[in-house]
């Protein structure tokens, strides 16, 4: 039997933990959901132990966006380094760290085939934000699509935690 424990509840959003509490372990699987604007999303899919470890990463441990990112951006910038990795065009002008990843990939908490979910600290805030992925390099043809993507580009979800030291 699957039960719901809400992990977030506001008035313009919530955030749920769905799991089967009957077969439970570290390698039951679990889903977050998102309900915001009558519309619900999946964020995070996969087991208990998987989601532990995201946990574990950022819980207390919320980075401050770097000024150098455009925080209206993060969606498409992070879309376009997927595309520069797909091409095997990574250019001078990534912001790399010594693995060779994106350095705005440090914020990103999750990634889905079709959600990237975001947390850190910006403007006084918690900022949690969820931007499409582009799914379609493997796709002839992909380059007017993910042109189109980028024109209709609209970031999802963007909720705020108040910080308080």
């Amino acid at each position: 039997m699957e039960k719901e424990y809400i992990l977030i509840k506001s008035k313009k959003y919530k955030l749920i933990l769905l799991l089967d509490e009957m077969d439970f372990d570290y390698y039951t699987d679990v889903c977050v959901e998102l309900v915001f604007d009558g519309q619900s999303i999946i964020l995070f899919k996969d087991n208990l132990l998987s989601l532990k470890n995201i946990t574990e990463q950022y819980g207390g441990n919320i980075v401050i966006l770097d000024n150098n990112l455009d925080e209206s951006k993060l969606g498409i910038l992070l879309n376009n380094y997927y595309m520069s990795i797909y091409e095997n065009e990574i250019q001078d002008n990534w912001s790399l760290d010594n693995q060779e990843y994106w350095t705005g990939e440090k914020y990103c908490c999750y990634v889905s085939l079709e959600y990237a979910t975001w947390i850190y600290y910006y403007g006084g805030s918690i900022v949690m934000k969820v931007t499409p992925v582009f799914n379609g390099f493997e796709n002839e043809g992909y380059v007017q699509e993910y042109y189109k993507f980028i024109q209709e580009y609209k970031d999802i979800f963007r909720g705020l935690f108040r910080y308080n030291n």
